[in-house]
């Protein structure tokens, strides 16, 4: 008897649920009875089903600059009404809502014009949800790969706008009326992205009419107006790349005798070549404009290359000699005088006025020269009117100090007996042993004379030389400096935003 009890209440738990179920069978079997799902769902054939459209955006995947592709996560809401698919729920145990598997009931042909997917049409069948009202909702997620094109013309400063095109493929504006839904955009989901910050969205409905039909194609656009972040960027890109340039100004502060000017100045030349290269392989392969990174990069560039093209002329300058060159007046004075005069460059042994500055176009006397050539011309005025015995008997002692480092003892040891004889008769031959002492001395005289005036001038050339290349390095190190503040500070400023 307690087993056919047991039975019993098994058989009655058993059937409790299946009145529920029978209730959703067969609404059901009534909903799909003579439905097909290839009729527009619409009392009236002319009048458009309408379906509204709304995107709740997930995540920025990734934005691909080089291919101009953009990877976002999103779902897609759609709902329309469809007057085949509506019931009381009083009939069906209140029930107020079933689904449907996609493609069991019709469903609209939209989908991503600019999609680049290999499928396509790349979100998730799910179910549809239909309520009693015959409201039918749908949500398909989808990781979706759209075309974007990608504006670099202030990378990594640059603002893009993307956007999904949704429309019918099939379907004309009097057969199925595409509109956005209300909200539009839904980011209250919306996952932030390191490398893009999302400030605005929008949506905007067209009308476009094709050549093939003269019946217009709504379609739908969701615009992701999207803003690069530039931390990244400027701590491993800009701020790298203005450093290693500002490391070319060093090149002009080392001596040429060091040795490593060239080397310093290839070896900066080679690091902002690489960071070149990074920005070329971020960047589309377009001729339509030049990233504002890659101006800068080839600012840079430009700067370290010239900076290597004057080292080497002030390498050239520092190691000329008087011998291989001969310095113009109009370097001479540029270059010793009115530059060094504007830089404030003090070179010991000269003191530089504005008064003092000679004419760009005329040469400048050697005044250590001039005093020279004219100590030996008042010598040699001199000597020729030397007609006493005193002044003899002084000249000859200073001949005999002069003849024993030249090797002229002998010659000088002959006025001396002459002029020991004290007579008068001999007077004559002492004056003409003496001028011809005075003769070979003077002739002695003016050979190392001009040799020290020609070692002088050598000297002075040659130091003329290198103060010039310090010039021009001091001159290289001011313009090259202001040049690369001033065009940092213009490429950076023209852009559109520094920080986001």
């Amino acid at each position: 008897m307690s087993v056919c009890a047991l039975l019993l209440s098994c058989a009655i738990f058993c059937a409790t649920p299946a009145f529920g179920s029978l209730q959703e069978r067969r609404l059901y079997e009534d909903l799909m009875r003579n439905y097909n799902n290839l009729e527009r769902p619409v009392a009236n054939h002319s009048e458009p089903v309408t379906v509204h459209l709304k995107v709740a955006l997930q995540q920025i995947i990734d934005v691909d600059e080089k291919n101009q592709v953009v990877y976002v996560n999103a779902w897609l809401d759609y709902t329309w009404k469809d007057y085949n698919l509506v019931w009381d729920q009083a009939e069906y145990g209140n029930i107020t809502d079933v689904r449907f598997p996609a493609g069991k009931i019709w469903k609209p042909d939209v989908l991503l014009y600019n999609s680049v997917d290999t499928n396509f049409d790349s979100t998730y069948q799910t179910n549809m949800i239909v309520y009693s009202s015959g409201l039918v909702h749908w949500v398909p997620p989808g990781i979706f790969k759209i075309s974007c094109k990608i504006d670099i013309q202030w990378f990594p400063f640059d603002e893009q706008k993307c956007f999904f095109k949704f429309g019918s493929w099939t379907y004309d504006g009097y057969k199925l009326d595409l509109q956005p839904a209300t909200g539009g955009f839904d980011i209250s989901e919306y996952l932030p992205n390191g490398e893009w910050a999302l400030p605005l969205t929008t949506v905007e409905r067209n009308e476009k009419f094709y050549d093939c039909c003269p019946e217009p194609y709504p379609d739908v656009h969701f615009y992701l107006h999207m803003r690069r972040r530039t931390l990244y960027y400027g701590f491993n890109l800009i701020m790298p790349c203005i450093l290693t340039t500002l490391m070319t100004l060093l090149g002009f502060t080392l001596p040429p005798d060091a040795g490593e000017k060239i080397t310093l100045q290839i070896t900066v030349l080679l690091s902002i070549c690489f960071f070149l290269s990074i920005v070329s392989e971020m960047s589309p392969p377009t001729s339509e404009a030049v990233p504002l990174l890659g101006i800068f990069f080839t600012c840079c560039m430009i700067v370290v290359t010239a900076s290597t093209v004057f080292t080497v002329y002030v390498l050239n300058l520092h190691y000329r000699t008087p011998e291989t060159h001969e310095m113009g007046p109009w370097t001479r004075n540029l270059l010793l005088y009115w530059i060094p005069w504007i830089l404030r460059m003090k070179r010991p042994g000269h003191n530089l006025t504005y008064a003092s500055l000679p004419s760009l176009f005329t040469s400048k006397p050697n005044r250590h020269s001039e005093s020279l050539i004219r100590n030996i011309k008042e010598n040699e005025h001199s000597l020729s009117r030397a007609n006493s015995f005193d002044a003899d008997c002084r000249l000859n002692q200073y001949i005999m100090t002069q003849s024993v480092s030249n090797g002229l003892t002998s010659i000088g040891s002959i006025p001396s007996t002459m002029i020991s004889s004290a007579n008068g008769t001999t007077t004559d031959v002492s004056q003409q042993a003496t001028l011809l002492i005075l003769h070979r001395i003077y002739h002695e005289l003016k050979i190392v004379t001009k040799r020290m005036i020609e070692g002088d001038k050598e000297e002075q050339a040659s130091n003329n030389w290198k103060f010039a290349a310090m010039v021009v390095d001091r001159l290289c190190l001011y313009v090259f400096t202001i040049f690369i503040i001033a065009s940092t500070i213009g490429i950076f400023w023209s852009a559109p935003y520094l920080v986001a």
